[in-house]
């Protein structure tokens, strides 16, 4: 509220002092033009209009030497949206150096015009967009209502700036854009310059190349029927990303001569009394210690000189003096910034202004040398052999000079008198930011949950948090971080208070919450189950949600950006969990999810980490298919019963049902091993004696010896003897018919008691040397295959899990076909095989 107390009252006092002033001029169309005819019978495609009206034309002649900027356009309105819409004319201007003429105002109507220029009522509006901002320009807007504007009417109008900022000195920089909001059929753009200039032109996304002329003693660089494309209002891009078509002209040659014009409107003069008073009280501070003082320095411009900008003429890019902003308190980026320069210098500590770009960053290195390609100014510091990017503009900022981040500007231009080119940024150190998420479900469905969330912030995330906690009251923090998670889990209240712990020395600040989640638990109605479902918002928040994955345009990045996120569950059960951790990492971000439980604690944790500011074009096919991947790990339902899980559960946890059908099982695939153990291939009688068992077939022995201990330790560790997983496959929602499932469960452990069984069969045909025995071990063979691989399928298909074992459960199944291939054949055709299995069964009488 007193901000906005503060902003309203200067905007009223600077517009006392300069509205008496302004008005709007009128003279006849200037006698510089060049020639050009447009023709007025073309009409645009009527499915392109969209607001009622288009333009008919839009001509732009700049005459540099003049310094004098027409224009020229002609309405045409179609239907009543384009009375609503194109009845109304506004030409922005800085009245400080700039001078705006209006040189027509007609309304074309039935062959006749209906000049409204004399009678022409401007409203002169103060702009100031930036206000907000804490920036004032004073920048106008003639604004014109037009009356009486019919469907069909052609409006006309044609005006001049003359003037340009005195702070360049003449020299031209510009950019030419070509830009259509709504159909144009005649569009014509060109720039007069002398000859004698040396000028460079840089042509983006397409735009065409001007013809050059010579005309009347001048060169005229000219665009004529030019192809208008339509803007593209995508989401998520890059803040350095322009999609418009334009041309770059500029004049200056190369970074050393934008560098040595900022030498000369940054001059740096002697520290007056009062700030050669501050500086000696800061260096009595410091105690000789050079890091202190820069850092007793930087404190100082940061937070006690409050950031406001009064931009007016040359003042958009020259700096007030140094006294005068520690006298006023209050200066924009380069006022902070030179005042820092001077403050360091006078204790002998290398310190330049830089210009820094902090919407294209790095892609400054992009455009044409000229000094409007930066929008800030920092400082470059040079201490102790290492370099410091020092931003005088960020309040708050924390935490030993070692540690500070720099800001993530990537390019500069360093204001001194050998400065040839742009200087690399290059990040050192970064921040981090610590998310725990706590949730305690109750054992009740009547009883609340507890919320409790722990935020630690580290490094630049420390310091914009400071700043933000800073400036918002408690109250409409709380209401603002309530109303988050009430979002998200409903009838939702605070517990307790935020509370804050900032530790300035190490630069971390911590938030702690504390809420009371009512209803935590939502009854199921189509299966009379309790449901809590988990949603990793604040992961979720920061990713780019795109779907297109022909996309044209590089999707933004959060960066630099370190994520650790984690929800933590105290469950009133044990419960059941089947997550697959998912891993991504590539040139621009990595990701890391993974849930595990302890007892009836399950952790859900997240790591996102970016490398890069945006995700380019090549890589948006993938970028589709990992973020499908991690937003499918943003929720997880949990559901139970709490009277399955609670009276009505055994004691222990072994599922005495899988147990009791397990020996039942066992006792009748015993009873069928003995009935077939009575089978001979040939009835009995007069039999040669067997070969003893020797040779190869010792290998088999002692195969056939470990088998049976090998199935029962698979039966031992099947899940279906545990009840807390029996109980727990009645809590998932993944897994579709639960009864089915479990009926699954119980044939798996079924056919392992009688692969079980069937192994002991073998083990005493193979020594009792029976004649069985070949048959019956490529049965088994056959059998094991078979259940092998028909128990990896059902358990993919019930649990929808992916094999990250495939090369094991290969291997499961190739191993006893390649027995029964090595051993069949081996008892069948071999002498010792033929001459050893040959003993029928006896009766007890023989």
């Amino acid at each position: 509220m007193h901000t906005q107390k503060f902003v309203l009252s200067l905007l009223l006092i600077l517009t006392a002092i300069t509205t008496t002033a302004q008005k709007v001029n009128t003279s006849p169309t200037p006698a510089w033009l060049a020639p050009y005819t447009p023709d007025l019978t073309k009409t645009p495609n009527a499915k392109n209009i969209s607001d009622g009206y288009y333009l008919l034309l839009l001509e732009e002649q700049r005459h540099a030497e003049l310094k004098s900027n027409y224009q020229h356009f002609i309405r045409k309105i179609i239907s009543e949206a384009g009375i609503q819409n194109g009845s109304e004319i506004s030409v922005d201007y800085d009245p400080q150096y700039e001078k705006l003429t209006f040189h027509k105002i007609v309304i074309h109507r039935d062959g006749k015009e209906i000049n409204l220029l004399p009678g022409a009522a401007f409203k002169l509006l103060q702009k100031e967009q930036d206000l907000s901002r804490f920036i004032y320009s004073g920048t106008y807007t003639a604004f014109l209502i037009l009356e009486d504007v019919r469907k069909g009417d052609q409006i006309e109008y044609a005006y001049s700036i003359n003037g340009d900022n005195p702070i360049f000195n003449g020299k031209l920089d510009s950019r030419i854009y070509f830009v259509a909001y709504e159909p144009i059929v005649n569009y014509y753009k060109n720039l007069i310059i002398s000859p004698e200039r040396h000028i460079r032109f840089k042509l983006y996304n397409n735009a065409s190349s001007p013809v050059q002329k010579n005309w009347n003693g001048f060169t005229i660089y000219e665009w004529n029927k030019v192809d208008v494309r339509e803007t593209d209002n995508s989401s998520y891009v890059p803040s350095w990303y322009n999609p418009f078509t334009r041309v770059q002209v500029s004049e200056y040659a190369s970074w050393k001569e934008v560098a040595a014009w900022g030498m000369k409107i940054n001059q740096m003069p002697a520290p007056g009394a009062a700030l050669a008073g501050k500086i000696a009280a800061l260096k009595k501070a410091a105690n000789g210690d050079k890091a202190a003082y820069l850092l007793h320095a930087l404190r100082f411009v940061q937070d006690d000189i409050r950031y406001m900008g009064i931009e007016m003429g040359e003042y958009s890019h020259r700096p007030n003096h140094p006294d005068k902003v520690l006298a006023q308190r209050f200066g924009d980026c380069k006022d902070k910034a030179l005042l820092l320069c001077s403050m360091l210098r006078a204790n002998d500590i290398t310190a330049n202004m830089a210009y820094v770009n902090t919407d294209i960053k790095g892609g400054v290195s992009d455009v044409l040398p000229s000094p409007n390609a930066f929008n800030h100014a920092i400082v470059q510091v040079l201490l102790d052999g290492k370099t410091y990017w020092l931003d005088g503009t960020m309040s708050y900022q924390r935490g030993q000079l070692a540690g500070f981040c720099e800001p993530n500007y990537q390019q500069a231009l360093v204001i001194t008198d050998t400065t040839t080119q742009l200087t690399a940024i290059k990040p050192v150190t970064r921040g981090k930011i610590n998310v725990r998420e706590i949730f305690t479900l109750p054992a009740e469905e009547t009883k609340d949950g507890k919320l409790d969330v722990i935020t630690a912030y580290h490094r630049d995330e420390a310091d914009a948090q400071r700043a933000e906690l800073a400036g918002t009251s408690m109250k409409d923090k709380e209401k603002s971080y309530l109303n988050f998670y009430k979002k998200l889990y409903g009838d939702v209240t605070i517990e307790e208070g935020i509370s804050t712990q900032d530790s300035a020395t190490a630069n971390i600040v911590r938030v702690n919450e504390s809420y009371l989640v009512h209803h935590i638990w939502k009854r199921d109605s189509s299966t009379n189950k309790l449901l809590f479902s988990t949603n990793a918002q604040c992961f979720y928040d920061i990713l780019s949600n795109i779907t297109d994955d022909q996309r044209k345009i590089p999707v933004t990045l959060r960066y630099p950006y370190d994520l650790d996120y984690q929800i933590v569950l105290h469950t009133p059960t044990e419960w059941t969990l089947d997550q697959t951790p998912v891993n991504i990492k590539n040139d621009y971000y990595t990701f890391d999810y993974a849930a595990e439980k302890d007892g009836k604690t399950v952790t859900l944790s997240y790591h996102f980490k970016t490398f890069s500011d945006h995700i380019p074009v090549k890589y948006i096919p993938q970028y589709v298919k990992e973020l499908k991947q991690m937003n499918e790990t943003t929720s997880m339902d949990l559901t139970w019963q709490p009277d399955l899980a609670g009276s009505r559960r055994p004691e222990g946890k072994v599922n005495w049902l899988a147990v009791a059908l397990a020996l039942l099982s066992a006792a009748a695939f015993a009873q069928l091993a003995t009935v077939y153990y009575k089978h001979s291939v040939a009835p009995a009688g007069d039999t040669p004696d067997p070969l003893p068992i020797g040779g190869g077939l010792a290998l088999l022995a002692i195969g056939l010896v470990f088998t049976p201990l090998g199935e029962v330790t698979g039966i031992c560790k099947m899940s279906v003897f545990n009840y807390s997983y029996w109980i727990g496959i009645t809590n998932r929602q993944d897994i579709g018919n639960i009864t089915v499932v479990q009926l699954f469960l119980i044939m798996e452990m079924i056919i392992s008691v009688f692969m079980l069984a069937y192994s002991v069969l073998l083990a005493v045909l193979f020594f009792n040397r029976r004649d069985t025995f070949p048959v019956s071990l490529a049965t088994f063979y056959f059998i094991t295959t078979l259940f092998i691989y028909a128990d990896n399928a059902l358990n993919q298909y019930f649990f929808k899990t992916e094999n990250a074992q495939g090369l094991i459960s290969v291997n499961s199944i190739l191993w006893p076909l390649l027995r029964m291939a090595i051993w069949i054949p081996y008892l069948l055709t071999s002498e010792r095989g033929k001459t050893t299995f040959i003993v029928p069964y006896r009766s007890p009488q023989h």
